[in-house]
């Protein structure tokens, strides 16, 4: 008989503050458009399949950067989501 040992990783979850000085999606948004070789917000908006309007208020901070997004931004520009979240927390102690 065989014994089968499991491991759990343990998992911490952050929560995102817009307030942190830390959180800076425009730097995220700059690096989408660089890897993507896009000149502006309105062409980021069509290469992830959302409004202008979308893109402007999630860059100035009117709306958050939620889930759906940074898998959309994970799927078109083929970025990590650990690389994604590292725009919007600081570094972790």
């Amino acid at each position: 008989m065989s014994t089968t040992t499991t491991t759990t990783t343990e998992r911490k979850f952050v929560t995102i503050d817009v307030n942190n000085p830390a959180y800076n999606v425009g730097m995220l948004l700059d690096a989408v458009m660089a890897k993507l070789g896009v000149k502006n917000d309105a062409a980021l908006s069509r290469e992830l399949g959302v409004s202008p309007t979308n893109v402007s208020n999630i860059r100035n901070v009117k709306v958050a950067l939620s889930a759906a997004m940074m898998i959309r931004i994970h799927d078109v520009a083929d970025m990590s989501i650990a690389t994604i979240r590292s725009f919007l927390v600081g570094p972790t102690r």
